[in-house]
């Protein structure tokens, strides 16, 4: 009985340590994905943004443009 107890130690230890294994590997890929599709989300949230930005500049100096060109003919 001992010997088939002591023989099983090492086998269930194996067994704890490669689950432990792969629940931090899995929570490392998790955590990896939740990352990138974070990254992800802000890199598009600041192209958005700089798209906005420059669509509201380049439509500020048109207008300004116009308005200095009308300031002229009048």
């Amino acid at each position: 009985m001992v010997v088939v107890f002591a023989g099983a130690l090492p086998t269930v230890a194996a067994l704890f340590a490669g689950a432990f294994v792969a629940t931090v590997f899995s929570e490392a890929v998790v955590f990896g994905a939740v990352a990138f599709f974070a990254a992800a989300f802000l890199t598009a949230t600041f192209f958005a943004a700089g798209a906005f930005l420059a669509t509201a500049f380049s439509t500020a100096v048109f207008f300004t443009a116009v308005f200095f060109a009308g300031a002229d003919f009048v």
